[in-house]
């Protein structure tokens, strides 16, 4: 019996004695026996800690007598940059489930003298600059989404989901697949002591979604990061060999009864502002008077996994203004995230391998709707919107478009799924987009994911007539700790439209490859690890593709990176590619001569063979109170018509941008940037375009939910005239009898915004802010500075909990 007992316990947990000599830095002072879970061990599965009632403050101090008999979780392993080696520094994680939360006390000690950093910021914003421990919660055990918790020393929050087959852990490098813009609400406090630090956390259940059933399994797993170094340390070992990181998870086992009880949320928001703008016409600057919105959100929980969402009149008031993007030569639209919170939560389900649902595409909602949730081996979604826009068919006038989103996705064995996605864009019967999409993700022994994607369009524009396209796209991957690669390739007909989607170009296919080997010294070594990559890329149009003729653009590239010891990186790639047009593809396009002679213009397509291209990138966050990076490019790079989409010409293009993060104090941070890129002509070295934006940010956070805000950006973007190769004649494009020259374009951009926040928790705010947008005359010089537009803005929010 003692030989089976000695086992059982081995197998699932050890049992300690923890003392009076034990406590000190954590806090538990309560002599007491204790079960033990050595992630290193392998020990992974815990018993469901259930307790009637834990009389917890969270306060950073674990000193509550219901933490002393928690279960502790420890043994943590190091995954970065080394895996499976003991982690640098000690940690230990105690759980407690409530029947209306799970709580965790986390201690994190460090021998470093002073080698904590810790930022008193704003929620969601110290991933990149401090220490934190980060929380997963796989509520369906199903190993395909977690709810993420992270807590820096001082108890900053951040949040978001863990969403496998998001995108974010192909090419590990980029870190795991988390989409960071849902908010939670839950509780949380850090306290900093002599030799490490210590967090409280409590996650309600009305915040999270879990399984409607009596007894249930919960994945778990616990991350720690040392900011000093980079390192990655987590109680159950990670290893990239295998494609899944949840399926490496421990076990929360046989929680029982667990029940959210009634979840609404009733969230009205009051927005108040003030606008002003440079009317030409009367050569002043008008002011207007304030305008009052009203916005409603609410959020009903229809069961412990199925929730509906409805909103009336979102706003943008919340968030800074789009950052600044260079667009002077720039062939496709640009993309801007979505920041708007209805749209944000819950919307992981409609990510696809393709953005066929790109909600950003809801210009202007009047009202919208949410339902989404899982049942039993099925996730379903819907969005739908009824949005205020430009009337296409009669310009200047408003209209609505009815917006109708449908994703529905089926969970195959552990780790697999298959899916189909529907939306639906109507302006009336003769104007209408609709996409019908199917798609499956499959993991092959462990370490292999296969991705494929099918979806066909229908639209019509204005007429009983439609037109039809369709899409296909497939992606095979590899994980593995040294190797890792990926092959890719979509094919878009001309005639497919994504009116709810983002697609930069139509009428394409693509193949890329990617391949890269890593090599891992150990911690603390001067290199730490690095490693080559090689890249490929061929595009054809769709026709071409399918009629084998040769690629219409091609590229190879060469890359590495190192990194060394003390959290510097630094990463560089060289390239080589071409491009080949058809005549066709300069139909609209003819060359001016001085007599104003116009003739058909179709370059030399030597012009575009061989064209190179080489990036070099540092990353260095060794210092506590500044860190940050820079890149530079040199390239050749074609000169695009903006309209056809043809190469004209051919530049050499310099470019790069530099970050300094700076924390003079706990409270205070700023941000200095600047992105640049100049392109000359190669034919006389003339400048062709050449683009500046300096950036300044400065924050003062007074506690966790108060901080100040200013930002200052200049935005200086020049474009020349698109000329020929030789002989320097201007390009014009000629349409339906007409014909204009490809111009050049000047803007000068300046603007200052200012924010006053109050979040005490996602929902509940106050808001006043300031933006001030001026033109320059003449760059940089500030000797002449007309006032463009100004706005004032008051936000006034408070997230009602039943």
């Amino acid at each position: 019996m003692i030989v089976l007992l000695a086992a059982m316990t081995a197998a699932v947990g050890q049992e300690v004695v923890v003392g009076e000599n034990d406590s000190g830095t954590d806090g538990t002072d309560a002599a007491s026996a204790v079960v033990v879970y050595d992630g290193s061990a392998g020990q992974l599965e815990v018993p469901g800690p259930m307790v009637a009632e834990a009389d917890i403050s969270i306060d950073g101090e674990i000193t509550e007598a219901a933490w002393a008999n928690a279960p502790v979780l420890t043994g943590f392993t190091q995954f970065d940059p080394v895996e499976g080696v003991p982690a640098t520094q000690r940690t230990e994680a105690r759980v407690l489930l409530t029947d209306d939360a799970i709580y965790f006390a986390i201690t994190a000690w460090d021998d470093v003298e002073d080698g904590i950093r810790a930022t008193l910021g704003d929620r969601d914003s110290f991933a990149r600059s401090d220490d934190y421990v980060r929380i997963i919660l796989d509520t369906f055990n199903d190993h395909r989404r977690g709810y993420v918790i992270m807590v820096n020393p001082l108890g900053v929050q951040q949040d978001g989901l863990w969403v496998v087959g998001g995108g974010g852990e192909r090419r590990r490098r980029w870190g795991p697949p988390i989409d960071w813009n849902p908010d939670f609400v839950w509780d949380s406090s850090g306290r900093i002591f002599d030799g490490g630090y210590t967090v409280e956390v409590k996650v309600p259940f009305k915040s999270i979604r879990f399984r409607k059933t009596p007894v249930q399994d919960w994945g778990l797993q616990i991350h720690r990061r040392i900011a000093r170094n980079g390192y990655g340390e987590s109680w159950a070992p990670v290893t990239a060999d295998v494609a899944n990181e949840m399926e490496q998870f421990g076990t929360l086992t046989g929680l029982q009864d667990l029940n959210p009880g009634l979840f609404l949320e009733v969230n009205p928001v009051q927005t108040f502002s003030k606008q002003g703008a440079y009317d030409p016409g009367a050569d002043a600057f008008q002011r207007q008077g304030i305008d009052g919105d009203f916005g409603l959100n609410l959020t009903y929980g229809i069961t412990s996994n199925l929730t509906l969402d409805g909103t009336y009149n979102p706003d943008f008031s919340q968030v800074e203004a789009d950052a600044g993007q260079i667009a002077v030569n720039e062939r496709f639209a640009l993309f801007l995230r979505e920041k708007r919170p209805f749209f944000l939560e819950g919307t992981e389900i409609f990510q696809l391998p393709q953005q066929l649902v790109y909600t950003r595409s809801i210009v202007n909602p009047i009202v919208g709707t949410k339902l989404q949730g899982k049942i039993g081996s099925f996730n379903a979604g819907y969005l739908g919107a009824l949005d205020e826009v430009d009337d296409p068919d009669q310009p200047g006038e408003n209209t609505h478009a009815v917006v109708n989103l449908f994703r529905l996705r089926r969970d195959l064995g552990s780790t697999s799924n298959v899916g189909m996605v529907y939306t639906d864009r109507a302006f009336n019967r003769n104007r209408f987009n609709r996409v019908l999409g199917a798609d499956g993700r499959f993991q092959l022994h462990q370490r292999y994911t296969v991705t494929l994607l099918a979806a066909g369009s229908r639209a019509a524009h204005g007429s009983p007539e439609s037109v039809h396209g369709g899409l296909l796209s497939a992606q095979l991957e590899r994980s593995g700790r040294n190797l890792q690669f990926e092959i890719s390739g979509h094919d878009i007909s001309n005639d497919f439209e994504a009116g709810s989607g983002f697609l930069r170009r139509t009428g394409i296919a693509r193949l890329q490859s990617r391949a890269s080997y890593n090599f891992r010294g150990r911690p603390g070594d001067l290199i730490e690890s690095w490693g080559l990559s090689l890249e490929t890329e061929a595009l054809w149009t769709h026709d071409d593709f399918w009629a084998r003729q040769r690629a219409q653009e091609a590229s190879v590239r060469l890359g590495g990176s190192v990194s060394f010891r003390g959290n510097i990186t630094v990463f560089g790639n060289y390239s080589h590619s071409y491009y080949r047009f058809e005549r066709d593809s300069y139909y609209n396009l003819v060359s001016t001569s001085a007599g104003g002679v116009k003739q058909a213009f179709f370059p030399d397509q030597s012009l575009f063979q061989g064209l190179s291209s080489g990036t070099v990138f540092f990353w260095i966050n060794s210092f506590d109170r500044v860190r940050g990076n820079v890149r530079l490019t040199r390239s050749e790079s074609p000169l695009f018509d903006f309209i056809s989409d043809a190469p004209v010409d051919v530049a050499d293009s310099w470019s790069g941008d530099a970050s300094l993060n700076l924390f003079p104090t706990t409270n205070l941070s700023g941000e200095l940037g600047v992105r640049h890129t100049s392109l000359f002509r190669q034919r006389d070295g003339s400048l062709y375009s050449r683009a500046t934006i300096p950036r300044v940010r400065a924050q003062y956070q007074f506690n966790r939910a108060l901080y100040l805000r200013a930002i200052v950006e200049y935005g200086s973007q020049r474009r020349g005239s698109l000329l020929t190769p030789t002989g320097g004649s201007q390009v014009a494009y000629c349409s339906d009898g007409s014909c204009f020259d490809l111009q050049g374009s000047e803007s000068n951009d300046f603007s200052f915004e200012t924010l006053l926040s109050y979040e005490p928790t996602p929902g509940t705010v106050f808001f006043m802010g300031y933006t001030r947008r001026m033109e320059d005359m003449e760059a940089f010089r500030f000797r002449d500075v007309r006032p463009e537009a100004e706005g004032l803005f008051v936000k006034l929010s408070y997230r009602f909990r039943g």
